[in-house]
């Protein structure tokens, strides 16, 4: 059961291991150390207590018992047992040491992170579009359009519009309405085209998360549709807020009939098959003059309507395609992030006759806020990004910036606006109402 030491320069060792093996087998009987050191409890052994001095100078002992095995590091003499003993506590003071450091860092960060609201000094000189910001996703299952259509020009009649896009907005309680009533101005939705279901276009976050009723048509075309008629009845367009010119269809708004809003396409099959039908489902819109269209003959036309493609929609096979040139339906998402650089700097493919947004991922294109606020490089970029689509004429947007903690998600916020960006990308809808409380620009 025992295992011999490594040197072995005395008899008292061997007698040891006998009296210990004694006592493992299960000996009631045991005799008291005396000087001539020549028995040993387990408890001895385990406590490093050896029958005789010579045993001080082995390097270790290693008995085996049946529920453990035990290694005592036995000093050769007392300058190496203070040694090791100084040795040790200087370890432990350490490795505290090191540990406190580390939790003062993180309380640090957490303390920046959390209440942190005085960022760079910010100056805008930039003639910006109008913002938007990205609605919640509730964990409530999504409804029908629909059901709101009845109570829109009532509600409708308090709704002001704040520069407000609504990102993943099937994903809200009442697609499309949610936001409208809450003063959003664009809305977005994922489409597929899937050979399971019929020929159409649905709308959904995942290929499994596709339902048949839930169609881009029954979501926003029909709904759009419906609203932009009642608008535009002769009651409607006859009252004091309704737009100057009569060939101009009035907006979804009632009180602010000239604001436009956008319907960004987030194509997630590939353009050949999706393109083409989301062409054909926008003809309803087309016919009664809602889109914005371009035209090489009437250029650029407004209309309550501007529909963008992004995702994978392809800007040569797609925007720039005979289908949607005459006149031109779909506007391209730019690239932000490649505006400024020096491929594009000094050319104008990108612009108001193709194009409608410039947009980039935040984290991707500027970085996470590691302290809580911009630095100074990073705002600089987002100037240089801003400045480049505005000089084209797009609307600037950034999204998947930080949403946590909420001061510096507001200190982004203040930071892009300030710098004037065309699309301010949000998910608390009703804490970006703040921006333009706290003095920025309310209207669009």
């Amino acid at each position: 059961m025992f295992s011999p030491p490594s040197q072995s320069t005395a008899s008292g060792p061997a007698e040891c291991s006998a009296q210990a093996q004694t006592l493992v087998r299960g000996s009631n009987t045991t005799s008291p150390r005396s000087s001539a050191g020549s028995s040993a409890s387990i408890a001895d052994v385990e406590a490093g207590f050896l029958p005789n001095s010579s045993h001080r100078r082995q390097s270790s002992w290693k008995i085996a018992l049946p529920f453990n095995i035990i290694t005592k590091r036995v000093p050769s003499n007392d300058t190496e047992s203070t040694t090791t003993d100084k040795s040790e506590r200087e370890a432990k003071r350490y490795g505290w040491l090191s540990i406190i450091l580390l939790v003062a860092l993180l309380g640090v960060y957490v303390h920046l992170a959390l209440n942190h609201t005085e960022f760079l000094p910010l100056t805008s000189n930039s003639t910006a579009g109008f913002l938007a910001c990205e609605i919640p996703r509730h964990g409530t299952k999504p409804t029908h359009s629909s059901r709101s259509l009845a109570s829109w020009a009532t509600d409708s009649r308090d709704a002001k519009p704040i520069p407000c896009h609504s990102h993943n907005d099937y994903l809200r309680h009442v697609p499309l309405f949610d936001a409208l009533t809450a003063g959003c101005t664009g809305v977005e939705a994922d489409v597929w085209v899937d050979s399971n279901l019929k020929d159409d276009l649905y709308v959904g976050h995942t290929r499994k998360s596709l339902q048949p009723a839930r169609t881009l048509n029954s979501l926003y075309i029909e709904p759009l549709l419906a609203i932009l008629n009642e608008m535009n009845t002769p009651s409607n367009l006859s009252s004091p807020t309704s737009v100057e010119d009569p060939k101009t269809p009035a907006g979804v708004f009632e009180t602010f009939p000239t604001q436009a809003i956008t319907l960004l396409i987030d194509l997630k099959t590939a353009t050949e098959s999706t393109f083409p039908i989301v062409l054909a489902a926008l003809k309803p819109l087309l016919e009664r003059n809602y889109l914005t269209t371009w035209s090489q003959a009437r250029g650029l036309v407004p209309g309550p309507i501007a529909v963008v493609g992004t995702g994978n929609t392809n800007f040569t096979s797609a925007i720039l395609s005979p289908a949607n040139s005459n006149p031109r339906l779909i506007f391209f998402d730019a690239p932000l992030d490649t505006l400024a650089t020096l491929e594009h700097k000094d050319t104008n493919d990108y612009n108001t006759n193709n194009s409608y947004y410039a947009s980039v991922s935040y984290n991707q294109d500027i970085g996470k806020p590691l302290l809580g606020f911009m630095y100074p490089s990073q705002v600089r970029k987002v100037k240089r990004e801003i400045v480049a689509a505005g000089e084209r004429g797009l609307v600037s947007r950034y999204w998947d910036a930080p949403t946590w903690p909420k001061k510096v998600e507001r200190g982004i916020w203040d930071t892009l606006v300030s710098e004037g960006v065309g699309l301010l990308s949000v998910d608390d809808l009703e804490g970006v109402q703040g921006v333009w409380e706290s003095g920025g620009p309310r209207s669009v």
